[in-house]
């Protein structure tokens, strides 16, 4: 879950990056949900679809892909939990990425291939400013969870938790 710690870090990463971002607010504000999405637009599940299929490109076990998953719906579900503030900081967080990663690449995160998204999220992880390596780290996690949570992949990987996560049977 995304706290507000998190926020925070997305906040202050908005303030820390370089002044030509600060166009980002225009094209964010009042973009409408994707249908059936209560919270995330088209262009929000664009970047999480490509981060998404990065992180968990087809062809592993279980062969379900980031995208496939449909990693969208699970963060839409956590947004819908958000008070609004928190749900604007994060949504305008994503577009302050995207942002940054055209002006790193030359292409937004959906306008890339999934290696070419993988080599940008690696370079938002290991970024010497602390405040784009936790947001890069917060939204890593985040997607790790909406795949780990989809019906598909819990059960292929709950041998790895003793916890009894992913168990039909609950342990």
């Amino acid at each position: 879950m995304v706290t507000r710690r998190h926020l925070l870090a997305a906040a202050v990463a908005l303030a820390t990056v370089p002044a030509g971002l600060a166009g980002v607010v225009c094209t964010w504000w009042a973009q409408p949900p994707q249908a059936p999405l209560r919270n995330l637009s088209a262009s929000e599940v664009a970047f999480f679809d490509a981060l998404a299929e990065a992180i968990f490109p087809p062809g592993g076990i279980p062969e379900l892909s980031g995208r496939e998953a449909g990693v969208c719906r699970y963060i839409d579900g956590v947004l819908a939990g958000m008070a609004e503030t928190q749900r604007d900081l994060f949504r305008l967080s994503l577009h302050a990425l995207n942002t940054l990663a055209y002006k790193q690449v030359g292409a937004t995160l959906p306008d890339l291939d999934a290696g070419q998204v993988a080599e940008v999220l690696r370079g938002w992880l290991t970024a010497a400013d602390g405040n784009l390596r936790g947001l890069a780290q917060s939204l890593h996690i985040l997607v790790g969870m909406a795949f780990l949570a989809h019906p598909g992949v819990s059960p292929v990987v709950a041998g790895q938790f003793g916890c009894g996560f992913g168990d039909p049977d609950g342990g």
